[in-house]
């Protein structure tokens, strides 16, 4: 009796082996499809505010020229606009500046506008090595229509973590000295027959001084 009834359970053990296996392959692609880490859809990249352009101007994304560490997740790449000479692109101006993260589907641009030529992006570090801003001189592209033409600069500092810029001087025509440690920036700078020196503020960005230390006497005739 014990052996009929231990022959019958393997008998519907063994009947019930499929199901158990379709079973176990339904668990198996329900975890597979849950876990499975699906790439996200492209970032936006259109430009905030753009005013209407050259058919023979585009714009694409670059690697900066200078090295940042910004942390494992974030990146900054320049924004450059290529100009159409024949049947060429040849690269032209810096445009803008825009921040990406690899877990967030947003965009950080930093202007608001590619109506600026940036002429020169450097980071700001601290004595241990960390970024407390990015130091950037833009032009104006309105002021730069003609490349014989003076053009007059201005300076922001952008936040590392691409929050936000402020702009800190205007009307420069060229920076001659650039100190900075954690706390505070130093620009000794020209602005037509002045020479100055600014300071500003690590933490806010405040120009905390801006005074003149030389200036030419114009020349009586």
């Amino acid at each position: 009796m014990k052996a009929t009834t231990f022959y019958l359970n393997i008998r519907r053990f063994n009947a019930l082996l499929p199901l158990i296996a379709i079973l176990l392959m339904a668990i198996g692609l329900a975890m597979g499809v849950l876990y499975t880490d699906t790439a996200p859809p492209p970032k936006s990249v259109i430009p905030p505010d753009q005013k209407e352009s050259a058919s023979s101007e585009v714009l694409e994304l670059s690697k900066l020229d200078v090295e940042l560490d910004l942390g494992p997740k974030l990146v900054m790449l320049k924004v450059v606009i290529r100009k159409k000479s024949g049947s060429d692109y040849s690269r032209s101006a810096i445009r803008n500046l825009v921040f990406l993260e690899d877990d967030s589907p947003d965009v950080k641009w930093v202007f608001p506008t590619q109506q600026q030529e940036l002429v020169s992006v450097h980071p700001l570090k601290g004595s241990n090595g960390v970024i407390k801003g990015i130091y950037v001189e833009a032009v104006e592209k309105v002021d730069a229509v003609k490349s014989s033409e003076h053009k007059m600069r201005s300076i922001y500092l952008v936040s590392p973590d691409g929050t936000g810029y402020k702009k800190i001087l205007t009307n420069v025509d060229e920076i001659i000295s650039r100190r900075n440690d954690a706390k505070k920036l130093r620009l000794i700078y020209q602005t037509e027959n002045s020479v100055r020196m600014a300071q500003i503020d690590m933490q806010d960005f405040q120009v905390t001084s801006d005074r003149e230390l030389a200036k030419m006497n114009d020349l009586k005739k």
